[in-house]
């Protein structure tokens, strides 16, 4: 999952309004195919992965910091190339808290009997998509201040002249 989690990290900047998402697909013990989340509209981290291993993903395990989606947006669900793809496990890191996704993908994995773990690296993955989780949860924008004052506590000239 650190491995999908370090992926996830070279989409900032380019994803938004999407999240940042690693995939890692692991089979007999070795990496076989990885992804990331490039811009918005391309294909999701899952997806290269899954493109990347070819037949090699039937049996394979599937390392993911967040719940892959299960609507259609600008490509297709991530969800269902999974599951035929033929993977048997999934780690997912966290249950990604927008409403057409919210657990949705979770149960779709389960029904296809594919085996589900949830909470992997949970602080490092909420850490990094800090800002997509505060839009989606209250659909308001993450805010960073940058302040700068004198050591005196205040913005003025020697003079105390305000500037």
């Amino acid at each position: 999952m650190k491995q999908a989690i370090r992926l996830a990290r070279k989409g900032m900047g380019t994803t938004s309004p999407n999240p940042l998402v690693g995939a890692v697909i692991v089979k007999n013990g070795k990496a076989v195919g990885k992804g990331y989340h490039r811009r918005k509209g391309e294909p999701h981290a899952e997806i290269i992965a899954l493109r990347k291993v070819g037949k090699l993903a039937r049996g394979a395990t599937l390392y993911v910091n967040l719940e892959p989606c299960v609507h259609w947006g600008a490509t297709p669900p991530c969800v269902d190339a999974i599951i035929e793809a033929g993977i048997s496990k999934a780690y997912i890191s966290i249950i990604d808290p927008n409403a057409l996704v919210n657990g949705k993908g979770v149960e779709k994995l389960r029904k296809a009997d594919i085996d589900v773990e949830i909470g992997l690296f949970e602080a490092e993955a909420k850490e990094l998509n800090e800002i997509y989780l505060k839009y989606v949860q209250t659909r308001l924008p993450f805010v960073i201040l940058k302040a700068a004052i004198t050591l005196d506590g205040k913005i003025a000239t020697r003079e105390r002249e305000s500037k």
